[in-house]
């Protein structure tokens, strides 16, 4: 899953991504893609029911059913309904994947997304308050449903704001003590983070170390995560210093 995910730090003017892919025991079903077109972002991060090369195989057709769609230039919700029906045909009635796929305007900040039986994204904003956007889930890919097409939710970052994607093996690791990590220790992770200045691949690293890179660390899930900012102007910083 390493080989098939783009470079886990990129930037451009406006944006700074980096990206985390960890397994747990064995062979998983987390993946995780993104692209820059003209001025538009997408990005996405998929989680394949199960564990082993059989997960890792689903997510790897669902990943790449989401980029043959991006590529053809289709829409999220064409894009949806594409892969939910490329997975559904090749594992009927015995495998699926969630995922939540997004775009997000580079010039104005629009950001766009569906959910498919996916955790909602996180934002943080100013450095100092963290919130899940409100979203409402489409079925899982491969997951019959008699409902209609998925809803398209939408929100408008603001400048310096993160958001953060990410699968449920993050916020369910284990701290040393034994308590779940949880969406509400995650975003005051990030929350002190941003305060204190870090750019989002150091934010990123520290979050993997915090999470994974203790002894008595322990992941009972893959765990992934997508984290950008957004006209922060974190790209800077990840350019060569000169020195005069």
């Amino acid at each position: 899953m390493w080989g098939l995910a783009p470079p886990l730090v990129f930037a451009t003017d406006g944006l700074a991504l980096a990206a985390m892919l960890e397994p747990c025991y064995d062979n998983g079903g987390d993946a995780l893609d993104y692209a820059v077109n003209d001025r538009t972002l997408h990005v996405a991060v998929f989680d394949a029911m199960g564990h082993g090369l059989a997960a890792a195989g689903v997510a790897a057709f669902a990943l790449s059913a989401y980029r043959y769609s991006r590529r053809r230039g289709g829409d999220l919700v064409e894009t949806y309904g594409a892969m939910h029906e490329a997975v559904g045909r090749q594992f009927p009635d015995s495998r699926f994947v969630t995922a939540l796929i997004a775009q997000l305007d580079l010039d104005t900040g629009r950001l766009t997304w569906i959910s498919a039986g996916h955790p909602p994204p996180l934002v943080i904003r100013g450095g100092r308050h963290a919130r899940t956007l409100p979203t409402t889930p489409a079925p899982p890919l491969g997951v019959e449903s008699t409902g209609g097409p998925p809803t398209l939710s939408c929100e408008s970052l603001e400048p310096a704001d993160l958001l953060l994607l990410y699968t449920d093996g993050l916020t369910e690791a284990r701290t040393p003590d034994g308590q779940m990590f949880t969406i509400e220790r995650l975003g005051q992770f990030i929350e002190h983070e941003a305060a204190a200045g870090q750019i989002a691949p150091e934010t990123l690293r520290r979050l993997r170390h915090a999470v994974i890179g203790r002894e008595a660390a322990e992941l009972r899930d893959d765990a992934t995560a997508v984290l950008l900012e957004w006209q922060g102007d974190g790209e800077t910083a990840l350019l060569p210093q000169t020195v005069l």
